[in-house]
């Protein structure tokens, strides 16, 4: 028998989170079974069928159930997240190979703005890849959804895939670390620092460390000291503004386009650092989305004009010193 250690190396080398070409897919369900099960969350058969690299059909056999929070709530979306859960055993020569439990962020709503927010967050993802490797790796996808129960005719939305906990953790030579930390100081300050940086760039305060909240902690061991926190979940971006996006009451700001610092304080010329890293990645950010097929003109000129505020605050000192330095908290207070 392989492994889990083997499962895991063949994760890694797989293709499938090392490209970025589209990669379209069918997934065949019972679509209302599935994604009406909210409460139990129990899983069901489904099937996933690809392309393969000699042009053939590929069908694996997976199992299916939701997830999420927010997005699972009928209120606000009507198709939720999903998870993937592959069989381990035989889940070989293919591009699939190694995976074990696949989070799906699917489409929320079927009309075409809720299939742009996908492209976009999915957009967001990748900006923080080009600041770190310690960040999750995704994999967009054009999925055509087939109902088993006949309740609605074949229809085709964006989603994307999100890199395995462990898969992350092993190929940064880490663990995942399921320790709560107490407090932001707990944590390796240089890629907090980073990880706060971003937020405040994309506008984003949907996050906790203390509860690790749309977070995960890796560490050089079980120890879990100094651990590097990886952020996920940027549906409530300012930068992305879905529809049903509010910030939290506590943080008393009125608007999610209304960026928030909620990092500690540092000695000085500390945060003068990260700013630099984020001038230095500039060019590669606004290529990212200036270059994508997968999001209109609009969006594009919407949310680089948005980051040039950003950039406009950590390049004056005035700016600088009024929105980040001064705002810092000398301790940690919770708010998640």
């Amino acid at each position: 028998m392989l492994s889990a250690q083997s499962r895991i190396d063949r994760a890694i080398q797989s293709s499938l989170f090392q490209e970025d070409e589209i990669l379209e897919l069918t997934l065949t369900m019972d679509v209302e079974t599935v994604t009406k099960d909210i409460e139990d969350r129990e899983e069901h058969d489904g099937t996933i069928t690809y392309k393969g690299a000699d042009g053939t059909d590929v069908s694996l056999s997976v199992m299916l159930k939701t997830r999420g929070k927010t997005r699972a709530n009928p209120e606000v979306c009507k198709f939720p997240p999903l998870q993937l859960n592959f069989k381990k055993k035989g889940n070989y020569d293919n591009l699939f190979t190694g995976q074990d439990k696949l989070k799906l962020v699917a489409h929320c709503q079927k009309n075409k703005g809720f299939d742009d927010y996908v492209a976009q967050e999915y957009l967001t993802y990748k900006h923080y890849n080009i600041l770190t490797e310690n960040s999750f790796r995704v994999r967009l996808l054009r999925v055509t959804y087939v109902d088993t129960g006949g309740n609605s005719d074949p229809f085709t939305k964006y989603a994307f895939l999100i890199e395995e906990d462990e898969i992350l953790a092993e190929r940064r030579g880490k663990i995942v670390s399921e320790k709560s930390v107490r407090n932001q100081d707990m944590c390796e300050h240089n890629a907090l620092d980073l990880m706060i940086l971003f937020e405040f760039m994309i506008g984003n305060t949907d996050w906790g460390v203390g509860a690790k909240h749309n977070m995960k902690l890796i560490a050089d061991d079980s120890t879990n000291r100094l651990p590097i926190p990886v952020p996920y979940d940027f549906d409530y971006a300012g930068a992305i503004m879905t529809t049903y996006a509010q910030p939290a009451e506590a943080l008393q700001i009125t608007s999610v386009r209304q960026r928030l610092f909620r990092g500690l304080c540092r000695q000085p010329g500390s945060y003068e650092k990260i700013f630099q890293i984020y001038n230095d990645k500039k060019d590669d950010i606004y290529a990212l989305y200036q270059n994508s097929s997968h999001v209109d003109d609009k969006f594009k000129k919407s949310t680089l004009k948005y980051f040039d505020q950003f950039y406009g605050i950590i390049n004056d000192p005035k700016k600088a010193k009024r929105q980040v330095l001064e705002v810092c908290r000398a301790k940690h207070n919770h708010v998640f």
